[in-house]
């Protein structure tokens, strides 16, 4: 992918990649999850993780060929939706984030196509999809829906 450092990768996850993306998912989302819907449901995670690696959704960022995070995004027909951006503690405020958004951003603009997103209310990721130029475009008591424009 083209605007990442050279010692950051990503590569396609794969059916062995199912735990490592559970585990970032726990480290990175558990703690809001429990803000918002006082439970976390590990099972529910984990057929989630699976899902988006089968549907080839999911990829894993390396730094240095260490796991850091993963990266989950749909390309529909009409728009492009990242469904998850969760980089392993140790890693974030780094600015990994960002680039792989500004990327997709550039993929999205080149394919003419919204690109979207949700977050959770109480994440602090909210304020960096602000700064990135997204747009609430709806909301919930838990989350708000993102598009950035064209």
């Amino acid at each position: 992918m083209s605007g990442l450092p050279e010692n950051l990768h990503l590569r396609v996850a794969t059916a062995d990649d199912v735990e490592f993306a559970c585990r970032v998912s726990r480290e990175t989302m558990r703690g809001h999850a429990l803000a918002t819907f006082g439970s976390w449901n590990e099972d529910e995670v984990r057929q989630r993780c699976a899902g988006n690696i089968a549907a080839g959704f999911t990829q894993i960022i390396e730094r240095e060929s260490v796991q850091i995070g993963i990266y989950v995004v749909e390309r529909a027909p009409d728009h492009v939706q990242l469904l998850q951006i969760f980089i392993l503690p140790d890693y974030q405020r780094r600015g990994i984030g960002s680039r792989l958004i500004e990327s997709l951003l550039a993929e999205a603009r080149a394919a003419q196509l919204p690109l979207r997103l949700r977050v959770l209310r109480v994440n602090p990721a909210f304020e960096l999809y602000r700064r990135m130029g997204f747009k609430v475009v709806q909301e919930t008591p838990e989350r708000y829906f993102m598009e950035h424009p064209l």
